[in-house]
């Protein structure tokens, strides 16, 4: 099935016939899969929805070829694929590029694919994606040898595992289609993603059978081959899909794991709001040692300063105090731009993203 991008600024309009009867919106960047051609309105399916929309809006999407390395070619800073489409920018040692789709576009438009899923999560998802990448980004310039998705996943610097070959063992474990059409043809799999992991899931990345284990062996990744490979992935919506997942799980290392509790109380005790939830999820994203360390310091200073010890029975001012200490404390780590971060989490609250409310997350 050939799939197309929204490319109109604005959004484009749904329809129920060419011409016809608006019957919903699609945001910019949403992939959705094309049926039909007629006379400049195509008939498309997405988010659950069949519909017409107006051709000169949507950009198709070629079928992804099977990719030799050495159809990759760079044209001054153009990285180009070998279906003619620039894919990234060179950067020092490799390429970039920031991806169009976010958390929160994606889910709005696909809610189909996560009915399962509670409101409030879905929402401090979409609230934590303003400060992360897009679902196809990808960068193979620094330390972290390959980084790709809407939470930056890497191969690991140096010597270390890393959570990206984590979230490609959940793509072959829940998505083997895609798994084998991205990765697997090309030699590409991943060894010693612990099964059931008890805190942050990493493993290591194996080629052609050998697994890269040390700095020297992980420059492979860099290679533009790997680039493409993932940001055709990152274009994949039962990849992006797998990503959103593998993101959403990040909260159940802390909020209610034993091993994280603050004076003798889950995380869970603390922070109940979809906003305050957002601000943790934020930093244990850009800094998951930080995180509940800088909220057990933040409870601690509420208590002296008369805040009371029984969090059940905390208003929603009592709650907004503790996060306007756990921010006052959180920009003071080395966190990166932790205070614009946190204005945009506001940001989303603001917009009814999320809500400040106490007790209005539930998992």
């Amino acid at each position: 099935m050939n799939k197309g991008i929204v490319n109109a600024e604005a959004g484009l309009n749904i329809r129920d016939n060419p011409g016809g009867t608006k019957i919903g919106s699609l945001n910019k960047g949403t992939v959705i899969d094309l049926l039909a051609l007629e006379a400049g309105w195509w008939k498309i399916r997405a988010a659950g929805r069949t519909g017409f929309v107006a051709a000169r809006y949507v950009t198709a999407i070629p079928e992804t070829p099977v990719v030799k390395p050495k159809s990759v070619i760079v044209r001054g800073s153009d990285v180009i694929g070998p279906d003619g489409r620039v894919f990234a920018k060179t950067y020092r040692k490799g390429v970039y590029n920031v991806g169009r789709v976010s958390i929160h576009n994606y889910v709005t438009n696909h809610a189909d694919r996560f009915t399962h899923l509670s409101d409030s999560l879905l929402r401090v998802m979409q609230a934590v994606s303003a400060n992360e990448g897009k679902l196809e980004a990808i960068n193979t310039w620094d330390n972290a040898y390959l980084t790709f998705g809407c939470f930056q996943w890497t191969a690991g610097t140096g010597d270390s595992a890393g959570e990206l070959p984590a979230l490609v063992h959940r793509l072959k474990r829940d998505k083997p289609q895609a798994f084998e059409k991205y990765f697997k043809d090309a030699g590409l799999d991943v060894v010693e993603v612990p099964e059931s992991p008890s805190d942050i899931a990493r493993g290591r990345f194996t080629l052609k059978g050998r697994a890269l284990r040390t700095a020297s062996e992980k420059e492979v990744l860099r290679e533009h081959i790997w680039a493409y490979r993932f940001w055709c992935a990152g274009e994949d919506a039962d990849v992006r899909e797998v990503q959103i997942h593998h993101a959403m799980d990040r909260l159940h290392t802390f909020y209610r794991h034993p091993g994280k509790y603050i004076l003798g109380r889950p995380v869970a005790d603390y922070v109940t709001s979809q906003y305050g939830v957002a601000l943790l999820l934020d930093q244990h994203v850009n800094r998951p040692g930080h995180v509940p360390r800088i909220l057990e310091q933040a409870v601690t200073r509420f208590y002296r300063q008369g805040g009371s010890k029984t969090p059940e029975s905390w208003s929603i001012a009592d709650e907004l105090r503790l996060l306007d200490i756990y921010l006052e404390l959180r920009h003071e780590t080395s966190m990166t731009d932790s205070r614009q971060r946190a204005q945009r989490t506001l940001d989303a609250v603001r917009q009814g993203l999320a809500s400040d409310q106490r007790g209005s997350f539930a998992a």
